[in-house]
């Protein structure tokens, strides 16, 4: 399975407070959560990113509680991927369990933030279209790419249902 995305960048220890701050945790409500998602890190990224992006992040990323919150409000606000030269491993178990593949790759976290990237999870590369490099990272299992793909359905069809005017 293979994702493009425009690339968003943020710095090293990034925690689950960061991503999503704990009195926000809670919203059922997945315009909330997107709304409120990296604002202390960056103000601007969730207004800027779009459904089907990539959030490159540095070392420490997803360390702390609520990892299921932090996904979600990564989800909401439209992030396909992560992409991190190091990841907290039960924050990269939750996101696997909700369809969001965290890359560790320390060389393509420079990325250019605005650069197209494509994700070849099964191949196990990172492509930078604007420059033609690639970088290589672990192949995604089977599962996991399972999860994007019933994640990747859902919001075509939540599209869908939007753009019909579908009220119920």
């Amino acid at each position: 399975m293979v994702l493009y995305g425009v690339a968003h960048r943020v710095g090293d220890n990034i925690g689950t407070t960061a991503i999503i701050a704990p009195e926000q945790r809670g919203a059922g409500d997945p315009a909330l959560l997107a709304a409120y998602c990296l604002a202390t890190v960056d103000p601007q990224i969730a207004e800027a990113a779009r459904e089907g992006d990539v959030l490159l992040a540095g070392a420490h990323f997803g360390y702390g509680d609520a990892a299921d919150s932090a996904v979600l409000a990564l989800q909401a606000a439209g992030f396909a991927a992560v992409v991190a030269a190091s990841a907290d491993a039960g924050f990269a178990a939750a996101a696997a369990a909700y369809g969001l593949p965290v890359l560790i790759c320390p060389a393509a976290t420079g990325v250019a933030a605005g650069s197209v990237v494509r994700l070849d999870l099964a191949g196990g590369t990172i492509t930078d279209r604007a420059t033609g490099a690639v970088f290589r990272t672990a192949a995604c299992p089977r599962e996991l790419i399972e999860a994007v793909r019933r994640t990747q359905l859902l919001a075509r069809m939540r599209r869908v249902v939007e753009a019909e005017g579908f009220d119920g």
